[in-house]
């Protein structure tokens, strides 16, 4: 099931299953929770118009899911502009076909023409006298009644389906301003309507086509391997398990496994890092990554918008769509001012008897508009800004509870520290070497592919040991690794593998305590039953991170919290190092939902922050969960509700900053908009505001607050 368009209060659906359900099946399923709908079988469409204060699209969305047992789909699309349909935001015309940059033109020049018409009416009653209404035809009504077409047809729509909205009450009046005489009123209305309602279109799509063309997949063709030979094949057509090839200067165009080579690939669209990342066989890569040097055959695992790029893009596209508290309130506000606009608009005219006096007034208050763009435009100013720091929100719900959260959990390896360890410091046994003890715990590490088993493989090697053991050793999870030796089998692993292998550590009991105190990991080396030494290793801590925590402190979070699953003398000795307020050290996953759920109790809005599968359970319970994308493991990133692809510290700072501004730029559009309503309504009720004057304060409201809620995305962050 694809999700053709979505605007506020309408969607349009596509599903071949459509073509053989009943309108009754569907009333069944709908009813309660739509205002109406239209099933087109022809084509197997389904368009629905809902009340988004009563129901919200992800719950319609829910229901056609669980009833025809299939996920929902954003549409491929070739182009970034030919995903959004911004004259939906304006008619519902265009449901059968996706706008396209020639129909955003039609628009413009259809502006184009009335400014033209505009200044026909002001030169020829300026300086001829003429009145629009002495022509033979009454002209200006034509032209306003041809120009007023798409409000027309969205006031139909509203009718059929029992709403009494915006667009209702300009139809209404204008309507009666040309059935009352007051052509040139009526024009205005219509003129300045259609102005402020492209700006509001032109508004409302950008933040989605930045988002887009950001990380837009360009490539149409790729080489797919076929009876040993290169074909070059369109990507539409590439299916999993083909064999991709990829070479140097290209591009990926899937996801998948490298089968054969290697390369080296820039994968800064994916995780941000600036390096490029050296992959070889059975790793995976990503599509939208630049191959830098080398030749790889991938087996494709997903293409088009199954890629992990455009689930992401989807992702932040569809949270768009989706509505914060603010933007809820802005639309509850908008429906009152919509009531109190009509009250007022009728009660000039019955007070004052006069249509030009009534119009201003309905001028001015046409402005719900611009109270729903107050939220809307700087949630989604907020969510473009983010995209392009390379944090990825999905939802601007998540976005504002980021700054109003009272509490930051942080899972520590892999989040707060690189998941890469490296060697500090040898602690050898009487009449033992250093050198000695690091090439030993090498020759059982050679083949380890464990992060702590390759640190200290790379350390051998800077000190100019080169292992030829062709023997690989006997790998135990959770304990360590043991190599069968002519001089003797070598242990290297934690205190248990020691006791298990008959080794006594005691003789170091002391330096290995002092080791935990100071929040390095041990790592015991044993020759046959005697105690060679121990290596001491740390995580290399992300650059920034006590910058980030001390930044988090400053901007007025009470509680920080480390959760991991490390021994409690090495937490406890990074949690002292860091400030931290609470730590829960040997966790296991399930005890750190446990812990957040918890803390939900007692603070208000709790952000969990994690990189890998053991995060997910107590991501799932946060109310905002941030993922460390790069390295990260894709069941965290696809939990979690904010992505920040290059895993720095610094964006979580950048992050609550982008939302406090969002706050209070929306507070700020409030007051625009209030105010201006204000002293409009005043001055339109005694005559002292013409409708021209309405009309153009109406335009200035809008634009202020765009203006406004674009220097979201002109502001420098913060972080000091």
């Amino acid at each position: 099931m694809i999700l053709k368009s979505s605007v506020a209060g309408r969607a349009r659906f596509k599903y071949g299953a459509f073509k053989h359900l009943d309108e009754k099946a569907f009333e069944a399923l709908l009813g309660l929770h739509v205002d109406s709908f239209r099933v087109n079988r022809a084509c197997a469409s389904l368009v629905v118009y809902f009340d988004p204060l009563k129901t919200t699209l992800q719950t319609i969305i829910d229901l056609l899911q669980k009833r025809f047992e299939t996920a929902t789909l954003m549409p491929h699309v070739s182009s970034p502009a030919a995903l959004y349909c911004p004259s939906c935001a304006s008619c519902s015309a265009c449901e059968s076909k996706i706008n396209s940059p020639q129909s955003w033109r039609s628009k413009i020049w259809s502006f184009v023409a009335l400014c033209g018409y505009a200044l026909y009416l002001f030169v020829s009653e300026t300086f001829f006298g003429a009145s629009a209404f002495a022509l033979p035809l009454p002209l200006t009504a034509l032209v306003a009644l041809a120009a007023a077409i798409p409000l027309l047809q969205e006031a139909y729509a509203d009718f059929k389906a029992g709403r009494f909205s915006l667009h209702s009450f300009m139809a209404i009046a204008l309507l009666g301003a040309i059935a009352g005489g007051e052509a040139t009123a009526a024009f205005e209305i219509v003129f300045i309507l259609r102005g402020g309602m492209l700006l509001e279109e032109y508004t409302a799509e950008r933040s989605k086509k930045q988002i887009h063309e950001l990380m837009a997949l360009g490539i149409k063709k790729a080489y797919v391997l076929v009876d040993e030979i290169e074909v070059e094949t369109d990507v539409s057509d590439i299916r999993e398990g083909d064999t991709v090839v990829a070479r140097s200067g290209e591009r990926i165009a899937v996801d998948g496994m490298i089968v054969e080579g290697s390369a080296e690939i820039d994968e800064s669209a994916i995780n941000g890092r600036s390096e490029p990342a050296f992959k070889t066989l059975n790793e995976t890569v990503y599509a939208n990554t630049l191959m830098q040097s080398g030749r790889i055959y991938i087996r494709v695992s997903a293409t088009g918008e199954q890629t992990y790029l455009a689930r992401m893009i989807a992702k932040v596209e569809a949270s768009l769509a989706q509505k914060s508290p603010s933007e809820v309130a802005a639309d509850r506000l908008a429906a009152r001012l919509l009531t109190l606009g009509t009250f007022l608009t009728g009660a000039t005219f019955l007070l004052t008897g006069s249509w030009l006096r009534a119009f201003s007034v309905m001028i001015v208050m046409s402005c719900p508009c611009a109270t729903i763009l107050a939220a809307s435009t700087a949630i989604s100013a907020g969510i473009a800004k983010g995209a392009k720091k390379g944090v990825l929100i999905k939802g601007g719900a998540y976005l504002e509870a980021v700054s109003q959260s009272e509490v930051f959990c942080f899972d520590k390896t892999g989040t707060l520290t690189t998941g890469e360890p490296k060697l500090v410091q040898s602690i050898c046994a009487e009449g033992i070497l250093a050198h000695d003890l690091l090439c030993t715990a090498a020759l059982a590490e050679h083949h380890n592919s464990h992060p702590i088993g390759i640190a200290i493989t790379k350390a051998a090697a800077l000190a100019g040991f080169t292992c030829h053991e062709d023997n690989p050793s006997d790998i135990f999870a959770g304990l360590g690794v043991r190599l069968k030796d002519h001089a003797g089998d070598i242990a290297v692993g934690n205190a248990k593998w020691m006791a298990q292998n008959g080794v006594d550590i005691s003789s170091l009991h002391v330096q290995s305590s002092q080791a935990f105190l100071e929040g390095y990991s041990v790592v015991y080396v044993a020759r046959g039953s005697r105690l060679l030494g121990f290596l001491s290793l740390e995580h290399t801590v992300r650059a920034g991170t006590l910058a980030m925590l001390q930044g988090l402190r400053k901007r007025g979070v009470q509680h920080l919290v480390l959760l991991s699953g490390d021994e409690e003398t090495v937490a406890r000795a990074f949690g002292r190092t860091y400030g931290f307020d609470e730590v829960h050290a040997n966790v296991m996953p399930e005890e750190k939902a446990d812990v957040v759920e918890a803390l939900k109790t007692r603070y208000t809005n709790v952000v969990m922050v994690g990189d890998g599968i053991n995060d997910t359970l107590a991501m799932s319970k946060a109310d905002v969960a941030i993922s460390f994308a790069s390295g990260g493991s894709e069941a965290a990133i696809e939990v979690s509700n904010i992505a920040v692809t290059d895993s720095s510290p610094d964006a979580i700072l950048h992050l609550f900053d982008l939302s406090k501004e969002s706050l209070r730029v929306i507070n700020q559009n409030y007051w625009i908009g209030t105010g201006t309503n204000l002293v409009s309504v005043a001055f339109a009720a005694v005559g002292a505001l013409p409708p021209v004057l309405a009309g153009a304060m109406h335009i200035a409201h809008t634009v202020g607050i765009m203006a406004n809620s674009s220097r979201i995305a002109w502001n420098n962050d913060n972080n000091s």
